[in-house]
């Protein structure tokens, strides 16, 4: 028998059912890819699977393993944000977004640069 330690493990503030899963990686794979025969073939690169089922993720109507989960958050920051959100995470979220931005600010000021340069 495994004695009790007294660590609480914190409940999850909604539940999620397997709908609504299948929905939310839809929802954000097209986020991020849009919903053309390109962002099938970008999920079959990403995790290895046939084009079936990475257009079926891609509507929502079925839903990654453990291990393709993590593949796609890998290269997809919205189901990163998301699964974080599952999680409880969220200040782990404002993390993942700050870095988009401080990217798309870089981005930004390196524009703002060379239309300085052009004026001169």
């Amino acid at each position: 028998m495994v004695p009790k330690s007294g660590t609480r493990i914190p409940k999850l503030q909604t539940r999620l059912s397997e709908a609504d899963f299948c929905h939310t990686i839809g929802q954000a794979l097209q986020a991020e890819l849009g919903g053309s025969r390109r962002a099938a073939k970008t999920v079959m690169a990403w995790t290895g699977v046939s084009g079936r089922t990475a257009r079926l993720w891609l509507l929502g109507a079925s839903s990654p393993s453990g291990r393709h989960l993590v593949l796609l958050a890998t290269y997809c920051r919205p189901v990163l944000v998301a699964m974080l959100a599952w999680a409880g995470h969220d200040r782990a979220i404002i993390g993942v977004e700050l870095e988009t931005v401080e990217a798309r600010l870089a981005e930004l000021l390196a524009s703002v640069r060379s239309l300085r340069e052009l004026d001169k």
